[in-house]
């Protein structure tokens, strides 16, 4: 025979509100994108969820690390068409990249094209626009 769950234990288990976990999320992906640490599971531990349930709250969309990669590649690209004389790998580290390397693989396969072309892009979009 099974142990019976008192009724009053089950009244207590809250499901996850996975819309508001996953703007939690978000905010946190803004305040600490620069930061090289901040990854899925630094994310999950800060909002106190499993990795799981993290994962879960993004289900359907770009996942929490895809979310992050584009913060970061944003921000890159943003920075080095304002800051053109600054090196691009310099600009990666800062906005969070440990390397180089992984900054120019996400512009590939988000962007799909170089770096130094997005650049050349996001420069010429800023232009047109004023």
């Amino acid at each position: 025979m099974e142990p019976r769950v008192p009724i009053r234990t089950l009244r207590c288990v809250r499901p996850t509100d996975f819309a508001a976990l996953r703007d939690r999320c978000l905010i946190l992906i803004d305040h600490n994108y620069r930061n090289p640490q901040v990854g899925p599971t630094w994310l999950a531990r800060e909002l106190y969820v499993s990795r799981r349930q993290l994962d879960r709250a993004f289900a359907g969309g770009p996942s929490v690390a895809e979310v992050l990669a584009r913060r970061r590649l944003r921000q890159v690209v943003a920075l080095s068409a304002f800051h053109p004389t600054i090196p691009m790998s310099e600009i990666a580290r800062r906005c969070g990249y440990g390397t180089y390397e992984t900054f120019r693989a996400q512009c590939h396969k988000h962007l799909r094209c170089s770096p130094r072309e997005a650049r050349t892009k996001h420069a010429r979009a800023r232009v047109a626009a004023v």
